[in-house]
């Protein structure tokens, strides 16, 4: 999953970050529910592919699930989506805290992939570009990787 947004981008400096119930209206404002890809036509059967999907009931939890494939080893994370914030009409801020971290080749998931994480994504026509990336305690990383809405 680091891999995978290690390539993105975000920022610790977002416009009054949302809490509880306020996360999901952001989101969802934005645009950013559902499943995401650099690539939707990658099957998880190919050597490397990546998927996030931000879901959530009605008022409840928001989550992130990224499916990060490199290698051949499959990591799956599942992210709580912590804070949300529209930092622009085009661009929005997000928090995550890894919960559980799973790799299919059975090895422990390294520490680093537990960091938490602030990202900020911009709207680019029907695509959504990573413009920020700050993990814990690091600097933060301007990158750009796109991503498709994915269909069902």
């Amino acid at each position: 999953m680091r891999i995978f947004f290690g390539a993105l981008l975000a920022s610790g400096v977002f416009s009054a970050p949302a809490f509880g119930a306020d996360i999901e209206g952001p989101m969802k404002q934005f645009g950013l529910m559902g499943a995401w890809s650099s690539n939707c036509g990658r099957d998880i059967s190919q050597p490397k592919m990546d998927r996030v999907t931000f879901a959530g009931p009605s008022g409840g939890e928001m989550t992130a699930t990224i499916l990060d494939k490199n290698s051949g080893v499959l990591v799956t994370t599942v992210d709580q989506v912590t804070e949300s914030a529209l930092v622009a009409s085009d661009e929005i801020g997000i928090g995550l805290h890894p919960v559980t971290v799973t790799r299919s080749d059975g090895k422990a998931a390294s520490q680093h992939e537990y960091d938490n994480m602030h990202l900020v994504f911009q709207k680019v026509g029907a695509r959504i570009e990573v413009v920020r990336v700050q993990f814990e305690g690091l600097p933060e990383i301007q990158r750009s990787a796109f991503f498709e809405k994915c269909p069902n």
